[in-house]
Parts: C-alpha cells; structure tokens; sequence
C-alpha cells in the first residue's frame, strides 16, 4: 500500500510540474513534417537537441519522435520504476520539461516513445523483470512477454509517467522487430490462441492504456504491414501506423502500400530514413531516394489520414555528429518540396548560410563525391564498395588474397576542403567535423592499400615489420584520439562507453586496438603475412 501511495505521489507531482507548462494547441492543419532523435543508443547534449529543435523550426519541420528506451537502456531516470536499465547521462524530468517547453515555443511537436515489445533489454536485463523475457535464444532480438500482467502494469507506470511530462498529443510504444513467443507464459498462451491474436490483443489493451491518458498511440508498422499481415486486421483503427521502410525507392509501391492502409482506415504517417544501418560515418546518395519517393507519394496523397512523414536516423554513434547538417538540410527540402527535387538543389544555399562561404565548382565536386562514394555499412544489400578497417587476422588474409587496392576518392576531396579552411565564417566546428568525417574515410583507404603494398614488397624480416606495424599503431591511436575529441562533443555519453560497439565509426576502436596488439607482438603479424 505504502508502494502505491508513493507511485501515486511521483506521478502526481510529474503532473502538476508538467501541465502547467501545456501549449494551447499544435497545428493540427499541418502534416507531419519531422525527425527522430534516438536517444537511447547515444544520448546527446540539451544544447545540441535545443540546436536540432531551431533547425527543426528554421526549415519548416513541425516534429520531433523522442525515443526514450531501447536494448541499451532508457534514456530518461523514470522515478517509478529506478530498477530498469538507464543509460549513463540520462535525462531528469526537469531537463525533459524544459526540452519540451522549448520545443513547444517553436512549434515542434516532441512525440516519445517508449519500446514496449521488443527491444526490451532495458526491463529484461533488470533482476526483477528478466522472467518477462520471451525472445527466443540466439535470435537478433527480443520482448517481454505479451501475456503477462507484469508486463501490463509495468508499461501502465511508464506510459503514466512519460504523458505527464510530454505535451503531444501522441504517444509512440515502438512494437518494431519483435522475437516473442518462447516464454513458458506465451507457449501456454499459444495452445488456444494464434500469434495474431496474440499480438494484436496486447498491442490493442496497450493502446487503451495510451487513450486513458488523453493520447493517441503510434506503432511502428513492420509486424502489421510486412510480416504478419492479419495482425492488421485485427488492430485497433484508432491506432496510427508507421511505415517505415528505409530501402524502398519505387514510387508506385511506395503509394500502394499506403493505399492499403488507408483503405483499411488506419491513420498513417510515412517514415523513410537518413542514417540506418546500411552507413557508417556518412550517408550516401542512394538513401535520397528513399526519402524522395516517400515525399512525393505522403506529400500529394490526399486522404485526410495521411498524417504525413517523420524521418528516422538510427544510432548517433555511427558518425560525427556535427558533420551531418547538410544532410538534415536537404532531407528537409525534400520534405518541403514533396519530392521531385536532387540532393545537390539544397546544397548550394547551405554552404552560403551554413559556412558562410559562396558555392563553387569545388564544393560541388566535394559533395558529389562524399554523397557518391559514401561507403556502405554492416546491413548493406549492396556490397560493392564495402570500406571497414582491418581489425583482425581474418581481415588481413582477406584483403591479401584479393590483393585488389581502394579507390580512394576521398584525397582529393580532402585537400579541397583544406583549401576551405581559412575562409569558412560560420559554424567553423561544423566544417572541422566534416573535414575530419572525409580525412577519416581517407585514412581508412590508405591503411588497407598501405598494408597491401607492404606485403607486396617481400619484406619479411622483423625490423621491417616492427617499423611498419609500429608506424600504423601509432597513426591509428592519433587518429582514434581525434574522433574521440569530435565525437564528444554534443554528447552527454562518454565515448569509453562506446568505443567497443561494432557501429562506433566503423569500427575503428577495434581495429586500432589490433594494430596496438601487433605493434606489441610484430611476431604475430609476421606469421600471418607468411600465409
């Protein structure tokens, strides 16, 4: 009893700080026209996210999907439930309250989102919730159990805790990638009763809980849409659907997708992406058409539950932060334009409003090249230019017996924006950002055509190794120091935290560690270069 007095307290006092604070009304004419932040997977500074909110503001977005939790943990300290998972850095309700007054006073509606199926590591790697887990072992990903009450009440307290803070008028609880259904709970379940019904059933008592608190719930639509196409049917109508799809450049289906929604009298918002996990630290040219397609088809359908687009971009530690507004620029315009419009269209009057700087045929070729020849990442389903530094033995016997050097496009671009250095007037850190993003990716190009001209030069004596594996170890820890210094900045997490996880600038943290461990042990490197 004492438990639930307290909890009613918490909430209570979350209220009353919260709502006072709740803006008249959004525009409820507009479209959606926004971003997604994912926190979870690195949690950036209230200055860089108030910087993102005027960009938001300043190119005609109106939203913003605040993610909230994931497999990493939450990014926010929920004072009703301390014991789940939280990331390091992660936000009090007085900084999101202020985030959102912020946000408010600018128009952008800030929507979160709270994972409440799958991506469940942040309950079920707690003590109290691990017997919630339903995932089927040695699978990508996981849930809580659907059928339990625990669960139930657990996301009761989140959800009541989270709308008290954040004034949308929606309510996101993720549902994406679910691997559910091995838990004794949910085996018992599924004697009586399909996967479908199973699904929808949760998703929809979910959703009631979401209404309860004067909110309309959002889902991520993968499940519905593309994997389990009768769970549709059995949902909701009151339940908005996101169609995300981050690969898909073909207009037509694009269109019919959204027509079978609609027809089924669902509300929808389209979702493309920027960064997911085809790229590493930049995206290429192929994601505009993505993004493209799904402008011009939201942009010009006319169906009062159209509800616009709202793009994502997956996982900041993948890239330098700073580094990426000219992409955010012309995913705006792109937005704005509904369709129709080339990636270089935007590029010329950011280069004049961002770096302060006139466009010329450099900068153009610059950012051909960055765009053309962005290199693909780990999920690519095109792998013909698949740039990853070399981090283990198995790496270097590869690229020996390939014995096929890089093209590397990125010198020249390089020394063009060297070139730039002294003449940029604003934004100067922006510019180092992106300038250390390409020499990066140069970098990276020269260290495997280097290790291939070593081994094409014979020698094999241990001096010549030491010298030369001694020489890359070093340049590699002076570069990592670099990236770590850039990394930093606007991020609340500490790259000690992320420098291990495989997405951290492609990886370069383990491969500088195995350059480190061969300078230690030349030895080592010898008996490979003999195979």
């Amino acid at each position: 009893m004492k438990a639930i007095l307290k909890l009613l307290i918490i909430i209570g006092a979350i209220s009353l700080f919260s709502f006072k604070n709740k803006p008249a009304d959004y525009n409820r004419d507009k479209p959606f026209r926004g971003f997604m932040i994912d926190a979870p997977r690195t949690i950036e500074t209230m200055e860089y996210y108030f910087r993102l909110i005027d960009f938001c503001h300043d190119e005609g977005l109106n939203s913003i999907i605040f993610r909230i939790t994931d497999d990493q943990g939450s990014a926010y300290y929920f004072k009703s439930h301390p014991e789940l998972k939280t990331c390091p850095g992660a936000f009090t309700t007085g900084e999101l309250n202020k985030l959102i007054k912020y946000a408010d006073n600018r128009g952008i509606e800030m929507i979160p989102e709270i994972e409440s199926f799958g991506h469940a590591k942040y309950i079920i790697e707690t003590q109290r919730y691990k017997f919630l887990d339903d995932g089927e072992s040695g699978k990508e990903f996981n849930s809580v159990s659907p059928v339990s009450d625990s669960t139930l009440h657990l996301m009761r307290d989140l959800y009541t805790e989270i709308a008290a803070i954040f004034t949308s008028r929606y309510f996101h609880i993720g549902c994406d990638e679910v691997n559910w259904g091995s838990g004794e709970m949910s085996k018992k379940a599924l004697e009586t009763n399909s996967k479908p019904r199973i699904w929808a059933g949760y998703v929809n008592k979910l959703n009631e809980y979401v209404k309860s608190l004067g909110k309309k719930t959002i889902i991520w639509g993968d499940v519905p849409i593309y994997h389990d196409k009768e769970v549709l049917d059995l949902l909701r109508r009151d339940i908005v659907i996101m169609d995300w799809n981050y690969w898909e450049t073909d207009k037509m289906k694009v269109d019919s997708i959204a027509k079978t929604i609609l027809d089924k009298e669902f509300q929808l918002i389209g979702c493309p992406a920027l960064n997911w996990c085809r790229w590493g630290p930049r995206m290429g040219d192929a994601q505009f058409g993505n993004i493209n397609a799904y402008a011009e088809v939201y942009g010009n359908l006319e169906n009062a539950n159209n509800l616009g687009i709202i793009l994502s971009n997956w996982v900041p530690m993948r890239y330098l932060q700073n580094g990426q507004w000219d992409t955010y620029t012309i995913a705006a315009k792109m937005l704005k334009e509904k369709g129709n419009d080339h990636y270089m269209d935007a590029l010329p009057g950011f280069v004049k409003s961002h770096f302060g700087t006139a466009w010329d045929a450099n900068w153009e070729k610059i950012y051909r090249i960055v765009y053309e020849k962005a290199p693909q990442s780990f999920c690519a389903q095109n792998d013909s230019f698949r740039l990853q530094p070399w981090l283990d033995e198995q790496d270097v016997r590869n690229i020996l017996d390939k014995n096929t050097r890089l093209e590397n496009p990125f010198r020249e671009i390089k020394n063009l924006l060297l070139n730039y250095n002294g003449r940029i007037k604003r934004n100067k850190a922006d510019f180092n950002d992106f300038l250390l993003s390409v020499q990066f990716l140069d970098y990276i190009c020269k260290r495997q055509n280097n290790l291939l001209t070593f081994a094409d030069s014979r020698k094999r004596d241990m001096n010549s190794i030491k010298i030369y594996i001694r020489k890359v170890a070093e340049e590699d820890q002076i570069f990592m120091s670099r990236i770590n210094s850039a990394w930093q900045r606007g991020r609340r997490s500490k790259t000690a935290e992320k420098q291990t996880e495989k997405d951290y600038m492609l990886s370069f943290y383990a491969a500088s560690e195995f350059t480190k461990k061969l300078s230690a042990d030349p030895a080592a490197l010898q008996s490979i270069l003999k195979l």
